[in-house]
């Protein structure tokens, strides 16, 4: 899987499960990353595929962003 574009946090360990639900396709799982930047991720069969992804929240300078802890 790949990284996030805003601070290079793997994307296969996303830090807070938002929300889940389901729907025709499978499960629309909501992530937010450790940058803070929401993911829409929807689960079909064991294959994740992300489909949409929010930037971070301009709280947090960018070089802070990047050092968060794993």
């Amino acid at each position: 899987m790949s990284d996030c574009p805003y601070c290079g946090w793997p994307d296969d360990e996303p830090v807070q499960g938002v929300s889940r639900h389901p729907t025709a396709e499978g499960v629309l799982a909501w992530t937010r990353c450790a940058c803070g930047s929401l993911q829409a991720r929807v689960l079909t069969g064991g294959t994740v595929r992300i489909v949409t992804r929010g930037k971070p929240a301009d709280g947090r300078p960018q070089d802070e962003r990047r050092g968060a802890a794993r």
